[in-house]
């Protein structure tokens, strides 16, 4: 083969090699390790995510899921567990600005600033709060079948202090509440918080039946977090 020929090619072959696309990272994959909430798994999943990052540093789909990589990161975490959160919402705030019309990147945004507000102490946590609830009325308008997004909403009225200090508000805790469960009957977490607001409305014995429901579904044992959790509402109420 003449050496011009060979060179040519060799330079084809190369300038073929940058063009070719970079191996694009399982989302789903990704999202399972992180759901697991095995730590290990989550970590696995920051790993694949900040790989792919470096290489497609725009990818707005990777860049929410990192932000909801590090909440659950930061959730196993106990030192350094703020600056894991507030890596979190980095990721989070470049989605945001990537893909403004995401509800995703939106609703993991809100979900970080409440647990950077959370971990910082009660007067941060209630600066909070306005953000957050504009970070979720945001992901409403984009989608208003979101169901976390009143199911967190719900937790905010419920925990906010009223009027004039913050957004705190009975009704509306248990309104976002029931249509969270309206729109995702099986997920026990929103079921969780209607039983509360339920009680947080005077309700006691719909809340109390509720919680004896949620804790005779054998769908409980496969979480052991929300099992606890289950747990502990029900020490509380005495059940």
């Amino acid at each position: 083969m003449p050496k011009k020929l060979g060179l040519h090619l060799a330079v084809l072959l190369v300038l073929a090699l940058l063009a070719a696309p970079v191996q694009a990272v399982d989302y789903a994959e990704v999202d399972a390790l992180i759901v697991s909430k095995d730590l290990a798994k989550i970590q696995r999943a920051v790993e694949l995510l900040e790989e792919h990052l470096a290489a497609q540093p725009d990818d707005g789909e990777a860049l929410w899921l990192a932000g909801k990589a590090y909440l659950y990161l930061g959730d196993r975490t106990e030192e350094g567990r703020l600056q894991v959160f507030e890596k979190g919402k980095e990721y989070a705030d470049r989605a945001v600005e990537l893909v403004p019309n995401s509800p995703d990147a939106h609703y993991w945004l809100s979900a970080l600033i409440g647990r950077i507000g959370q971990t910082r102490g009660i007067l941060s946590s209630l600066f909070m709060v306005r953000p957050m609830k504009d970070a979720l009325d945001r992901v409403l308008e984009l989608d208003p079948n979101y169901a976390p997004a009143y199911w967190v909403l719900s937790q905010l009225y419920q925990q906010a202090p009223g009027f004039p200090l913050s957004i705190g508000n009975k009704k509306l805790a248990l309104e976002n509440a029931q249509r969270a469960v309206e729109l995702a009957p099986d997920e026990l977490e929103f079921q969780l918080q209607l039983a509360r607001a339920l009680d947080h409305n005077g309700q006691k014995e719909e809340g109390r039946k509720l919680l004896q429901e949620i804790r005779a579904n054998p769908k409980l044992e496969e979480d052991p977090d929300l099992l606890k959790e289950v747990e502990e509402q029900a020490a509380e109420w005495k059940l």
